[in-house]
């Protein structure tokens, strides 16, 4: 019998694709389009003039529609094979949606929804609380399905087993329609999720849009959709396989440079050998290939290889590290006991440069490691510039300023940039077996601060 009435329910749902197919197509026809991958769920543009504003406090993309508009659709493309799950919530009370999701291996088009071509393969009922417990493909509920006396079950009909997440693979396309049934609407959010990546989009009508514009810390953002990979070519006899790579930024959708270093083992073979950039591929070898950048989140991933081979172009995406979060710059080189840089340090230093030159709005925090905290004291014949006679925090401290100075002479304003020493108080390795694990304790950590720009400043990307 439960299952009789989640039936029925379901068939009142694709009840009202026909009602979709009969609204004005002009006015439903705007659609926002997602893309799900490694590096998390990000809004898409084809237009590389078009701006997708972020409230940054929340994390909230807030999309803007016309006030008649009736149907929101989302696009949603799947880079990676994934489980995917949304949630809709109201931001009036009064307000009901229904949604009608469609999946296809490619695109979709609206063409096809209009026609008939395709039809939903999730759909549900609005609910009479969902300003509450919102509406969508959710991955738990706190309902007893063997508990059939529960007369809530019916209303929570989207809570099913067969409402859970539904599952994409690489290169499939989601079209999710969020129709607005009942009360005087204002918009709503949908809170799409995949695996452990989460992310909010608010679709708002224009006055609301405004208002909430004005009171949020907001950014704009380019979102180009970038290319998808690629094969180049199949091998020929007697030619090398390729495999390369493109970086890029997971948030400004933009090449960036990137170190890429890889290690090989044959399979059935203990032999390790390393390279970097392009990997020349050999048959049935396993590669474990890392991607770093400064100012971004590592990456490793891995390739096997079989008996047959061809050369191939991937894209890979970098998430950039956020205020609040930290990186290691331990390339750094400074003379023993003294905040005297060595020459290998300048393309270290480079980079940060760079870096902080292309990201106007981030502010740093310079902080200097010591492994331990002995007291340092300067040889009496030691004319060694920066030679140094005190405690090791002190010399931490010096070495942090050095490296200001030296981004204040090459352009970077000195309010973006914060020094501190905190010598050996915080050890990667408390009590270091080697020289190796010592060096690891020397090091330059990266702060990323609050950025620069008043908080109602709009900054253009």
């Amino acid at each position: 019998m439960k299952k009789l009435r989640y039936f029925v329910s379901f068939c009142l749902c694709l009840s009202f694709v026909s009602l979709l197919a009969q609204s004005d197509k002009s006015k439903v026809d705007k659609v926002k389009e997602i893309v799900v991958e490694e590096s998390g769920i990000h809004p898409l543009s084809s237009d590389r003039n078009d701006t997708v504003i972020v409230d940054l406090d929340n994390n909230v993309v807030v999309y803007s529609y016309p006030k008649e508009t009736a149907s929101f659709w989302y696009k949603i493309y799947a880079n990676k094979d994934c489980e995917i799950t949304f949630e809709i919530f109201p931001a009036e009370s009064n307000n009901r949606y229904n949604y009608f999701l469609y999946k296809k291996s490619g695109d979709i088009d609206l063409k096809d929804v209009y026609e008939k071509k395709i039809f939903p393969v999730r759909a549900n009922l609005y609910m009479d609380e969902m300003e509450k417990s919102g509406t969508g493909l959710s991955e738990s509920a706190e309902i007893d399905y063997a508990d059939t006396t529960k007369e809530k079950n019916t209303k929570q009909f989207y809570h099913t087993a067969y409402h859970g997440a539904i599952t994409a693979l690489k290169g499939d396309v989601l079209l999710l329609n969020i129709y607005h049934m009942s009360g005087e609407d204002c918009g709503q959010q949908l809170i799409l999720k995949s695996n452990n990546r989460s992310q909010t989009f608010q679709s708002l009508y224009s006055p609301c849009y405004k208002s909430q514009i004005a009171s949020v810390k907001t950014e704009k953002v380019v979102t180009v959709r970038a290319p998808q990979v690629e094969v180049v070519k199949v091998v020929l006899p007697n030619e090398n396989a390729i495999a390369s790579y493109v970086v890029w930024d997971s948030l400004k959708r933009s090449v960036i440079d990137a170190e890429i270093t890889w290690t090989k083992k044959r399979k059935n073979s203990n032999t390790t050998l390393k390279g970097r950039g392009d990997i020349v591929l050999e048959k049935n070898t396993v590669y474990s290939i890392h991607f770093s950048a400064l100012g971004y989140k590592d990456k490793t991933s891995s390739i096997v290889t079989t008996d047959s081979i061809a050369s191939f172009k991937h894209y890979v995406f970098l998430t950039p590290i956020k205020e609040g979060e930290d990186f290691t710059m331990d390339k750094i080189y400074f003379f023993p006991n003294t905040y005297a840089m060595r020459a290998e340090a300048s393309s270290e230093l480079n980079k940060l440069l760079k870096y902080l030159k292309e990201n106007p709005t981030v502010r740093i925090e310079i902080q200097g490691f010591t492994n331990g905290n002995n007291r340092i004291k300067a040889s009496p014949d030691d004319f060694t510039e920066g030679s140094f006679t005190g405690t090791s925090k002190k010399l931490s401290q010096l070495r942090a300023l050095k490296i200001k100075s030296f981004l204040m002479e090459n352009g970077v304003e000195e309010d973006r940039l914060v020094a501190n020493g905190f010598g050996g108080s915080r050890m990667i390795y408390s009590n270091p077996q080697n020289q190796l694990e010592a060096n690891k304790n020397i090091r330059v950590g990266i702060l990323v601060l609050t950025p620069k720009e008043n908080v109602n400043q709009v900054v253009k990307r």
